[in-house]
């Protein structure tokens, strides 16, 4: 299947991001440019480029976050030496390191 495309048209897939465009289908709200295997699998596109009250903005479908969609910030699994105490004193004229 041969899709035409403009010059203002994106070249990856709406839906994955990943393959080249090769099909369009056309919908109530425009049309999405999508590789063969996500056109034949219907999935949906993730964002829409231009919608009505802005330039760019996420569809429906939420995105899946990797490792950090999973809450507040965590402490890493190795922190490193503990600081010294008492804090080193300053040495005049040098930058502390």
């Amino acid at each position: 299947m041969t899709v035409t495309l403009s010059e203002t048209d994106v070249r990856t897939c709406e839906a994955c991001w990943k393959a080249p465009v090769t099909a369009a289908r056309v919908t109530e709200d425009g049309r999405d440019l999508l590789c063969e295997e996500c056109a034949a699998g219907d999935y949906p596109p993730r964002v829409d480029l231009f919608p009505p009250f802005g330039v760019y903005g996420l569809s429906a479908r939420r995105i899946e976050m990797g490792k950090h969609g999973s809450g507040s910030p965590k402490m890493p699994p190795d922190p490193g030496p503990p600081l010294p105490s008492p804090p080193p004193s300053p040495t005049p004229g040098r930058p502390p390191v």
